[in-house]
């Protein structure tokens, strides 16, 4: 039975990350004017590049080494943290605390924490939509910013564009979100297979020998 591996975030110390929406389209010829029609089904796939550095540290390399193993190729799925040293964190928003009488100051802000503020849904979304609101009152909050990721319930979605409470996303939602979900923001996470059965196959050699890795994943829909 398929199961999800949790990569630690703290097992994955990335040289570079890539996160891609690669998107499926075809030439359907042209028409006469001699435009060409591109026809897409309009489903966008998350492809995820993790490159690892040099590594050195023996234990680390055999817990990298295990959760490969555990993987089985593209059998099983991976929950990953997304490395994104710009997320919506505790630098952006940090978690606020009201007065002891349950005010806030006046321009409707509390004491600042370590954690991140939560965003929260104020409406459902439907499954395929693209846009979603947030509550940015109570106390007041930064809303995320375009290029901002975040998840629910493992799928991986990107800010495309903002309108006060509102923010615009890619790609289509996977599931329906309900009024009161908590957006996943430090950090968001996706789960995913590997790109192919091959992945991680010299992990030891390569990293034993100084040399960085590349580890190629792809969105998974079915959990």
């Amino acid at each position: 039975m398929m199961a999800v591996i949790d990569w630690p975030c703290e097992l994955v110390r990335a040289l570079d990350v890539s996160y891609f929406i690669q998107w499926t389209s075809r030439e359907a010829g042209a028409n006469l004017m001699g435009v060409p029609q591109i026809v897409t089904p309009g489903i966008g796939l998350w492809r995820v590049d993790v490159t690892i550095p040099r590594e050195f540290d023996g234990a680390r390399v055999k817990a990298l080494e295990a959760k490969v193993s555990q993987m089985r190729g593209r059998y099983n799925v991976a929950r990953l943290c997304v490395c994104d040293p710009y997320r919506y964190s505790s630098a952006v928003s940090p978690q606020q605390t009201q007065f002891s009488d349950g005010t806030w100051f006046s321009d409707g802000t509390g004491f600042a924490e370590d954690t991140a503020q939560a965003l929260v849904t104020t409406a459902a979304v439907a499954a395929g939509a693209n846009q979603l609101a947030v509550q940015l009152s109570n106390p007041a909050r930064p809303q995320l910013r375009i290029g901002d990721m975040f998840s629910v319930s493992g799928f991986l979605y990107r800010v495309v564009e903002t309108s006060g409470a509102t923010v615009f996303f890619e790609p289509s939602a996977r599931i329906a979100i309900p009024a009161g979900t908590t957006l996943q923001t430090d950090p968001p996470v996706i789960q995913c297979r590997f790109i192919d059965d091959s992945q991680g196959m010299r992990t030891r050699e390569l990293l034993r020998w100084g040399s960085q890795i590349t580890l190629s994943f792809v969105e998974a829909f079915d959990r």
